[in-house]
Parts: C-alpha cells; sequence; structure tokens
C-alpha cells in the first residue's frame, strides 16, 4: 500500500515540473492586436472611416464593424527558402488601358426594314419561302387581291375618264392608290391599259435578306401585320461584351484591332462606333458597337462570326500597381500579403482599379515601394487568418491551450 502511494505522490511532481506555454506567452511571440471599431461604407469597400458619416460615392450611412490591427507572420529566412517564397516591389508606373476580349458578328439594325401591307387582302402567291432568302430591290415579294385596292383602282379610272373635267380629282384617286402600297410603275400600267389588276404584286423597297417571315401563302392580312423583315447585307456590326470596371475609359471613336481570319481581317483596324447606355443587369457587361468594313468590299462576313478584338483606350499615368499573380480574391474583397521587415509578413485588404494584363492597379492599401508576395502568399495568408481567428476569439484560445496541457 506504501509502495502505491510513492509511485502517485512521484508521478504528480513530475506533471507539476512539466513547463506550459501560457496564453501570455503565445502573443509575446506576436505583436499585441488591439480591436477597434471602423466604419464601411456598405457598397464601397474600400472607403472606410474612423468615425460615423456617409460615403462620398453613393451617399450611404457608414456601419460599423470590428478592426483588428495587422496580425505578423513570422517566418525565417531559410523556411521563405523552403517555401519558395518571393515579393515584389509595389511601383507607380503608366498603365495603358487595353481589353482583349471576342465579339460577334450580328445583323446592321440600321439597315432593317419591315414590310406592312397597307390593304386588307389574301396572299394569292408568296415568292418569299423561308427566312434567309437573298432579295435585291424591285423584286416582287407577294401578289394579294384585295377589295380596298380593286375599288381604288375603279375610282381611279373614273376619274382618269374625267380627268379634263376635274383634275384635282384624278390627283386625289392617283395619291390613294400609292398610299395603299400600289406601285409606280402599276399605276403607270393601269393608266395605259385602263384594265383593274386583281392579283397586285408588292415588290421590295430595298435589297437585303429575309431575316424574318411572318406569312404564308393564302393567309388573309392586314395592315397590323408585319408581313416579312428585310435587312440589308452590306454592313454588319460587331458587338462586344466589356466588363463594367472598364467603362470608365471606353469611348466612341478610341481605336480597336479586329482579327477574323475567315473573313481576312487581321488586326484590321477601327474604331468603337458606339457605347450602349445600359449594363446587362446579370452579366454587369456594358455592350460596345465597333465599326466594320463593306461586306461587298474583300470580306466575306456572316452573322454569329466570332472575332477577337483589341480595345485601346490611352495611358493611364501616375498609377501605382502590382502584379496579377499578387492578388488573392476572396469574392468579397482582395488582399496582398506584404513583407514588412525580413521576416515578417502582414495581410492587407486592398481596392483593385484597372487591370492590365498581367498588371493590377491598387487604389487604396498599398504604398509605393512596398513589398507585396507574388509566389506563395497563400500559405502566408492561411497562417494570418488563422492568427486573426485566435486573436478575436481569446476565449476559444484560452480553452484550445488548457486542453494542450492536460
Amino acid at each position: 500500500m506504501n509502495y502505491m502511494r510513492s509511485i502517485v505522490v512521484l508521478m504528480l511532481c513530475v506533471i507539476l515540473a512539466i513547463p506550459t506555454l501560457s496564453a501570455q506567452e503565445f502573443e509575446l511571440n506576436h505583436d499585441e492586436h488591439e480591436a477597434s471599431t471602423e466604419y464601411v461604407c456598405p457598397m464601397h469597400s474600400h472607403i472606410v472611416s474612423d468615425e460615423p458619416g456617409t460615403c462620398p460615392i453613393c451617399g450611404m450611412d457608414l456601419e460599423p464593424r470590428q478592426r483588428v490591427q495587422e496580425s505578423d507572420v513570422k517566418v525565417s529566412a531559410q523556411m521563405q527558402q523552403n517555401l519558395g517564397i518571393r515579393t515584389t516591389t509595389a511601383e507607380v508606373t503608366t498603365l495603358w488601358r487595353y481589353y482583349p476580349t471576342i465579339a460577334s458578328v450580328q445583323w446592321n439594325d440600321n439597315a432593317r426594314h419591315h414590310l406592312h401591307t397597307r390593304a386588307s387582302g389574301w396572299i394569292e402567291r408568296l415568292h418569299v419561302r423561308s427566312e434567309g432568302q437573298q432579295v435585291e430591290q424591285g423584286d416582287p415579294v407577294y401578289d394579294i387581291y384585295s377589295r380596298e385596292l380593286v375599288v381604288a383602282q375603279q375610282d381611279f379610272l373614273q376619274a382618269l375618264s374625267s380627268a379634263s373635267a376635274n383634275p384635282r380629282l384624278l390627283r386625289d384617286a392617283k395619291l390613294r392608290l400609292e398610299l395603299l402600297g400600289f406601285a409606280e410603275p402599276l399605276i403607270a400600267q393601269l393608266e395605259k391599259s385602263k384594265e383593274i389588276i386583281y392579283r397586285v404584286p408588292v415588290f421590295a423597297p430595298h435589297s437585303g435578306v429575309v431575316t424574318e417571315l411572318n406569312v404564308a401563302e393564302g393567309m388573309y392580312i392586314e395592315p397590323g401585320l408585319a408581313v416579312m423583315t428585310l435587312t440589308g447585307d452590306d454592313s454588319y456590326w460587331l458587338i462586344a461584351d466589356v466588363p463594367e470596371r472598364y467603362s470608365d475609359w471606353l469611348s466612341a471613336g478610341a481605336p480597336v484591332d479586329v482579327t477574323l481570319p475567315q473573313a481576312g481581317l487581321n488586326k484590321h483596324e477601327t474604331t468603337i462606333d458606339y457605347i450602349y447606355p445600359a449594363l446587362d443587369a446579370q452579366a454587369r457587361t456594358q455592350r460596345v458597337r465597333i465599326k466594320m468594313p463593306d461586306s461587298k468590299v474583300g470580306t466575306n462576313l456572316l452573322v454569329g462570326m466570332q472575332a477577337e478584338v483589341e480595345l485601346y483606350g490611352g495611358p493611364k499615368r501616375d498609377a501605382l500597381t502590382v502584379p496579377l499573380s499578387s492578388l488573392m480574391i476572396t469574392g468579397t474583397t482582395n488582399r496582398v500579403m506584404v513583407k514588412t521587415d525580413d521576416n515578417s509578413f502582414v495581410q492587407r485588404d486592398v481596392h483593385v482599379g484597372l487591370v492590365v494584363g498581367d498588371q493590377a492597379e491598387i487604389l487604396h492599401g498599398l504604398e509605393a515601394g512596398e513589398q507585396v508576395v507574388v509566389a506563395g502568399q497563400f500559405l502566408l495568408d492561411s497562417e494570418a487568418t488563422l492568427l486573426n481567428s485566435r486573436m478575436q476569439n481569446p476565449q476559444s484560445q484560452e480553452a484550445t491551450d488548457a486542453h494542450a496541457n492536460h
């Protein structure tokens, strides 16, 4: 019995003699963290103030949030080498506004013409049978039998017989035929033959491609119906969708290079023709219309083709830039890892502006000359996030330490 008591006493002495690392001793290995309150705009996260107020951009009230001072992550020189950590300097330079993207060839809406009948009747013969059919100006597109047109022809012939007595009546009768869509050559034919045309041909007012056909042979049509749509094929539009962040430097007349090998275009120099005034609500992109060469002059453009386009917007001088590879995108914010001395790194939230190639402009969050990590930053960021979590939840950290010491 006395032997067992001696063993228990000896074990207690050994346990009490083991040194433990307290929470205070842990914090001495890192910079102190003092929580404070800062005020941030809910729509523009880079607008941060030490006092309550409103956002200078959108006017919304700034919302309070807890701010924790930066955590230094200590990494020895040897470990930096093992992890392959590399840094570069944030520097002020000139960014040339440039954005490469894909654009699609589309119909020129300004060359679109709708054909409507001006008199009710039946389509006796339809000369255009399908969409995509090429039509030249003056080609017959359909023949119509219309009682209104028959009556108008009768009135014209009656006025023609008494033209010497009442020339105004003849003029009004002719004008009525024109307004009902009776072509000028048909009026001349009627005046010469004095025979009523019951199946009246309707001619294409413009050359183009039938892009919409809403009738079939034998249908009864009225003035409210768009019989068909003709779209001119002598010119096309090139439409590109540009992300919202580039919209501030886009302008009509800015230079564009277009590459479309199928149409014989290689770095074809053209310009922005028009910038649409509204953003796509879902994609958050802005539509840009680009001038294209005449399709009948050495090109073979087809609607639906995709072209490579390069948009240029001139220089942006005195821009603070870092490599795009240094950015860590979290979904709500962008941040980088900054090297503060030989062995210390801190997280830093940044607000990104213009992105050109592999360079990103930093509007807020960095100073020129600071060192940002371009390789190995995700390991450092994970460690810094873990330290911040510990400092923001000290009770949880104490419980973890206490559990580790038992």
